[in-house]
């Protein structure tokens, strides 16, 4: 089977016991969010952390005059709606998703220890694969997410991670992925998949990128799903 491309990073203690996988956006590289390894292994609570940051394929992008650049799916249009949207090619990149994960599980971390997020088209498969993958993970975050294939995920959905936390973080000054995208795919996943554990954090002047405030829950968010560093937590 052909290794699962990624940048990663051990666990400063061995062996590993938990795992945060992160997935990025368009046109970016697992590089691109990596500095989170670095950021997060400077607090001991992540000591026992092992950190995975997957490369998307390099695809042909259609409203980028088919230029082809890392995507996890394409963009016929910069509308987002369900109409327009990559539904195979959004799913193809969910199962690869659930592939990351089973990774993590089959070197021995258990599923309830293992965290997945992204940021944007990664925060978009992240929030998917929350609604059908068939097991229970620890958590789960989308920053600036959206979701494109409700149809779709109301026909595969199951309950496996109906309890698990969802963090969803949003700048209200986003002109990629727009807030009220973020803000129906909250309602989406809240009201029709039936998630429980859904939280929504608007940040006042953030663009389409993370601001260190962002960050600081995110890792808070974190702690709390894999019950690490609770009492060193300021």
């Amino acid at each position: 089977m052909a290794s699962l491309s990624a940048v990663r990073v051990a666990a400063r203690c061995q062996p590993a016991e938990q795992a945060l996988i992160v997935f990025h956006g368009l046109g970016d590289s697992g590089h691109g969010w990596s500095f989170l390894a670095d950021y997060m292994q400077r607090d001991p609570a992540f000591n026992k952390m092992r950190f995975i940051f997957p490369n998307a394929p390099m695809i042909p992008i259609t409203s980028n005059s088919n230029m082809k650049m890392p995507a996890w799916f394409d963009i016929p249009e910069w509308t987002f709606s369900q109409e327009t949207a990559d539904i195979e090619g959004t799913i193809k990149s969910v199962r690869t998703v659930q592939a990351y994960i089973q990774e993590q599980i089959d070197s021995g971390i258990r599923p309830e220890n293992i965290v997945i997020g992204g940021f944007s088209q990664g925060a978009a498969l992240a929030m998917a694969a929350a609604a059908i993958l068939p097991f229970k993970i620890g958590g789960v975050f989308a920053l600036s997410g959206f979701c494109q294939i409700k149809d779709r995920l109301m026909q595969l959905k199951n309950d496996n991670n109906i309890d698990t936390p969802i963090f969803h973080g949003h700048g209200n000054m986003d002109p990629v992925i727009r807030l009220p995208w973020g803000q129906e795919a909250h309602a989406f996943f809240t009201k029709e998949v039936g998630i429980k554990n859904y939280s929504f954090h608007v940040y006042n002047g953030m663009e389409h990128s993370s601001s260190p405030q962002e960050i600081q829950d995110l890792i808070q968010f974190i702690k709390q799903c894999l019950r690490i560093g609770q009492e060193k937590s300021a």
